[in-house]
């Protein structure tokens, strides 16, 4: 046997050992090939196997852990354990500080004091709690609002508040029983510029609607200017009142029938005119369906309130609503 393989050296019988000494041949060459590959014996169910030295056959096996982290490089606070593995430990230490007095940049913004010493975080114990600056460098803390209102600014700090809707805005009301006249005091303030008021007669015997402007629970009788226009069974007709001692008028005759009336006045709390308009409307047939006036009381002087008179009797509701400024 003098004929080596390349590359493990295995000795193979030649032609004349086949002859002569086979049995003792085969048993180097066999003795040979499982010294060699003896490494690539056991290693459990999922293990891999992997070199174990330089040397040519030198095999072992191991758990299949592997990935594609060929090293870790330890940096500052961070200390690792065999950092080419096969398992490296990452360790942090807990005894580095971070630096919170040097002024930090953060996506080109620089954060020259990041310490916020009031209030602190366990004063925000709602959720939806708002920090706002109070000045020099403080913080206060602003609750949660409720449900539908919004931010707002109060004494100069924010706040939250009930938005006010749009349009009108209930003042007061007063109900009328078989009456022939109904007196509102202290419904007319500066809280609204203009007001629109609205009466409903359910039910009367006659009679066209006068309004008169109150103060201090004193009607005022004169000075009234206006101008009217209805229609009847299909005609129109118009007349002008000068100086009027009554007030405005506001409606036609009711006469069993419902009635109903709006109209505006104009900045009746402000001492200057009030201008005025309404728009009328009665079921009566044949009687005046709709009635429009619009006119002035020329006394500059502020009033709170209203009488509302009948010439015969009414029954129903006189209802005063303000218009929002905005």
């Amino acid at each position: 046997m003098s004929n080596p393989t390349t590359p493990f050296s295995w000795q193979m019988p030649t032609a004349v050992d086949l002859v002569t000494d086979l049995p003792a041949d085969f048993e180097v060459f066999g003795q040979a090939v499982a010294t060699d590959l003896a490494d690539l014996l056991g290693g459990a169910s999922g293990y891999i196997l992997s070199k174990n030295s330089a040397t040519d056959m030198d095999f072992v096996w191991i758990a299949n852990d592997q990935g594609d982290i060929t090293g870790i490089t330890a940096g500052t606070g961070i200390t690792v354990t065999s950092p080419t593995g096969p398992v490296p430990t990452v360790s942090i230490n807990t005894a580095v500080t971070a630096d919170l007095t040097t002024a930090q940049t953060l996506t080109n913004k620089t954060l020259s004091s990041p310490a916020l010493t009031t209030p602190t975080v366990s004063t925000l114990t709602t959720n939806g709690d708002l920090v706002y600056g109070t000045g020099s460098g403080a913080l206060a803390r602003i609750g949660i609002g409720s449900a539908s209102q919004v931010l707002t600014v109060a004494g100069g700090i924010p706040s939250w508040a009930t938005p006010a809707a749009p349009g009108l805005a209930f003042v007061t009301s007063a109900t009328f029983t078989a009456a022939t006249t109904v007196s509102i005091n202290s419904c007319f303030t500066s809280t609204y510029d203009n007001y629109v008021v609205t009466v409903n007669a359910s039910s009367g015997t006659g009679g066209n609607y006068l309004v008169k402007l109150r103060l201090s629970g004193t009607d005022s009788s004169a000075s009234y200017t206006y101008n009217t226009l209805t229609t009847n069974a299909g005609t129109v007709s118009s007349a002008t009142t000068s100086g009027g001692t009554t007030g405005f008028a506001t409606d036609a005759n009711d006469t069993g029938r419902p009635a109903q009336t709006q109209f505006t006045l104009m900045s009746p709390a402000v001492a200057a005119y009030t201008w005025y308009g309404s728009n009328a409307f009665s079921s009566n047939v044949g009687g005046i369906g709709v009635k429009i006036n619009n006119g002035y009381h020329a006394i500059a002087t502020a009033y709170d309130g209203l009488t509302i008179n009948w010439t015969n009797t009414s029954t129903g509701t006189v209802r005063v609503y303000g218009m929002r400024n905005s």
